[in-house]
C-alpha cells in the first residue's frame, strides 16, 4: 500500500478527513492530492473538513480547501455546498 485515506461522513451533508498518509518515498508524486479529488468526487456537494496540523494546511490549500487560522493546528474546510451554488448545480 502506497497511500490511504479516512474518511467519517453522512454520506448527504458532510464528510471528514480523519487521516491520510502517503509513504514518504512517494511524497510529492501526486498521490494524497488525488486521494483527496477521490473523496471529493464522492460527495461533491457537501462540506468537507480535514483534521490535520498546521505544517500541512498549505496541501489542503492546493486541494481547495480554506484555512481560517494559520497559527495553530486545526481544520481546513471545503465548502461543496457553496461551491456548487457557485457552479449552478444548487
Amino acid at each position: 500500500m502506497v497511500g490511504m485515506v479516512r474518511v467519517i461522513s453522512d454520506q448527504i451533508m458532510a464528510a471528514n478527513i480523519m487521516d491520510l498518509a502517503v509513504l514518504s518515498e512517494y511524497g510529492g508524486k501526486g498521490i494524497g492530492r488525488k486521494l483527496v479529488q477521490l473523496c471529493l468526487q464522492k460527495l461533491p456537494h457537501g462540506d468537507w473538513f480535514a483534521h490535520t496540523s498546521a505544517n500541512n494546511f498549505s496541501f489542503y490549500e492546493k486541494c481547495g480547501f480554506e484555512v481560517k487560522d494559520f497559527s495553530q493546528n486545526g481544520t481546513c474546510a471545503y465548502y461543496g455546498y457553496i461551491q456548487a451554488k457557485k457552479d449552478g448545480d444548487r
